[in-house]
């Protein structure tokens, strides 16, 4: 039997492949990567049971969204008094506008990433939500500017170049279309696993499974839904996750935050409103690599500063899915929830 807390190169190179291509079916994916669909079959079934890799399929920050309850985007430092830390993301992990929970270095214990229809609802959520909680003691809200990059477009770079062309996505999206009623419900289904079958949707929508197909396609390559292959990046070899605050020369920022985006590292890449006016979220190693990727920020973008820089030893929820402190999937929280 494998054991349950190692990913090998077959498992890795699976990660990556779903990355690309969420919906393929197992045996086109099995002429890709050489293995047999079953056995592809089967080692899906273990990462997800033991909570090793997800998918999820989440609103993306397309203004499609206007209207909806995912306009307004932020950061949410949360300090909280000395022995309360965990009793605090416990409640926090049950709200539905939190989507993220890091437990964090530095001045702060917690860093949420909040979602809210608007700027003044994410307020008073923050308000009466957050910072009320027992055990907080302060919070600070930092309002996303614009998207540059999130994780879902993070790659894994276990396959070789011939695989990665032989999965690339066909650009299909279509930027004229709105979301509805029906796309909304698609996204509640799929929102735990993008590659639930099209049979089961079709039982929950009561309509064929050739037309819940033709529905999951629509949403799955739209503007206004993005999916995620996670992994568990502890047992992957990620083993430093960091956040840093930049200050970038304003004329200079949408060109820099948009070569930042292109880094392999980059999780995630926004601008905010704040004292910075960009953050990166990025993966490494080993902690010594910071040092590294630090030296190549501040020397390829000539008067950029980095004001402030954390670590998250852990992550108690990563888009709306709860992670234990080995960064495993323990389970899911509805966005669409009522909070």
């Amino acid at each position: 039997m494998q054991d349950s807390s190692h990913l090998d190169e077959t498992d890795l190179a699976l990660v990556h492949a779903l990355q690309l291509q969420p919906r393929f079916p197992w045996s086109r994916l099995a002429r890709v990567l050489d293995v047999d669909a079953s056995t592809l079959t089967r080692r899906w079934s273990r990462l997800t049971r033991e909570g090793l890799a997800w998918f999820s399929c989440y609103p993306s920050g397309s203004k499609d969204w206007t209207g909806h309850d995912w306009e307004a985007h932020a950061f949410v430092e949360v300090e909280c008094f000395p022995g309360h830390r965990q009793t605090v993301m416990d409640e926090l992990a049950g709200k539905a506008r939190v989507w993220n929970i890091d437990a964090t270095s530095g001045r702060r214990d917690l860093m949420l990433t909040m979602v809210a229809p608007s700027i003044v609802d994410l307020d008073e959520e923050v308000d009466t939500s957050v910072a009320t909680i027992p055990g907080v003691r302060a919070t600070r809200t930092h309002f996303f500017r614009s998207m540059i990059r999130d994780g879902s477009s993070w790659r894994l770079n276990a396959l070789s170049p011939e695989q990665r062309h032989a999965l690339t996505p066909t650009p299909t999206r279509d930027g004229a279309s709105r979301p509805g009623p029906r796309d909304l419900e698609l996204l509640r289904i799929l929102g735990p696993d993008a590659r639930i079958p099209a049979a089961t949707v079709a039982e929950q929508l009561g309509c064929s499974p050739s037309t819940a197909g033709r529905w999951i396609t629509r949403v799955v390559e739209s503007r206004f839904a993005a999916i995620r292959c996670e992994i568990a990046h502890y047992v992957a070899g990620w083993q430093v996750a960091a956040t840093l605050w930049l200050d970038v020369p304003q004329h200079d920022l949408k060109s820099v935050a948009a070569a930042i985006a292109r880094l392999p590292e980059i999780r995630l890449c926004v601008t905010i409103g704040s004292e910075a006016n960009l953050v990166a979220q990025i993966w490494l190693h080993r902690l010594e690599h910071l040092d590294r990727f630090e030296m190549l920020l501040t020397t390829r973008f000539a008067g950029t500063r980095i004001l402030d820089r954390w670590i998250t030893p852990h992550f108690a929820k990563r888009l709306c899915h709860r992670i234990g402190h080995d960064g495993r999937r323990t389970g899911f929280v509805s966005p669409f929830a009522t909070v």
